[in-house]
């Protein structure tokens, strides 16, 4: 039995398909409030470990997939019992340095209980953004643009638990994501944009995982709304990092993509 704790968004319901499907029998826990529920689900928060581990263990599952978007919790937010007590030192300390310390320390607990954790590519290796073949290709300074990116990602990542997402456009940092997440940062700098660009489109999204992210439960995720964001907002295209990035509704993007021009260029 394979366990899954799904979030937020339309990833779940990618890999719960494929399960089905494939005929592949898995323990569901839902992070967000489900009225109709199977045997085989269950509603739960995920600032209650305890409960979560022992579900899982209870259902036999000795692995488990953490899929779909979360909501960091604040520590008001956590269910205390004995073994929560234990953690309250860690728990603290790393709800302070990020939401990629936090996970780490959820991956740790799930290894002391003999639960490994794998990503979700494991079983959805379709979803890869390299799968996607892009017609229209990164130019010289585009290219520029993306190394410029991905140095200053990897710098600030490197000592801080910042964001995924920058954007370069012409050599200049137009915005680098932080709490608001990548389309809401896309949607903060049209204005910027508008100015560089001149009716034109310039500039590339860089959306890479950070150096200290763990890609089994955070992989960096891009889709229909990204795309549509990014050409509001004068983009000429997307870089993201093989085996490190997933591209989903990838046929509902294809004539999007072609009739404007824009790339998707996949980077080691």
């Amino acid at each position: 039995m394979i366990g899954i704790i799904a979030g937020k968004g339309n990833l779940p319901k990618i890999l719960i398909n494929k399960f089905n499907k494939k005929k592949i029998k898995y323990f569901l826990i839902y992070l967000e409030e489900k009225k109709k529920l199977k045997k085989t689900k269950t509603n739960i928060n995920i600032t209650d470990i305890s409960k979560i581990i022992k579900l899982l263990k209870k259902n036999n599952c000795r692995e488990v997939i953490l899929v779909g978007k979360v909501v960091r919790p604040s520590i008001k937010d956590f269910k205390f019992d004995f073994e929560t007590i234990k953690l309250l030192p860690k728990i603290l300390f790393n709800l302070k340095k990020g939401d990629s310390f936090l996970l780490d320390l959820v991956i740790k607990v799930f290894k002391k209980h003999k639960i490994n954790v794998v990503s979700c590519l494991k079983y959805l290796p379709e979803i890869k953004a390299e799968n996607f073949i892009s017609s229209s290709k990164p130019s010289k300074d585009d290219m520029a643009d993306i190394k410029k990116g991905k140095l200053l990602l990897n710098h600030i990542n490197s000592k801080f638990d910042v964001g995924q997402s920058i954007v370069v456009n012409k050599g200049f940092v137009v915005g680098i994501e932080a709490a608001e997440g990548t389309d809401l940062m896309l949607k903060k700098i049209v204005k910027i944009q508008e100015k560089i660009n001149k009716g034109m489109l310039s500039g590339v999204l860089v959306k890479m995982p950070k150096k200290i992210q763990d890609i089994r439960v955070d992989i960096p995720t891009i889709g229909l709304s990204t795309i549509k964001n990014c050409l509001d907002a004068g983009i000429k295209g997307i870089a993201l990092k093989k085996n490190e990035n997933i591209f989903l509704d990838q046929e509902r993007c294809y004539e999007l993509i072609k009739k404007n021009n824009f790339f998707i260029k996949v980077v080691n």
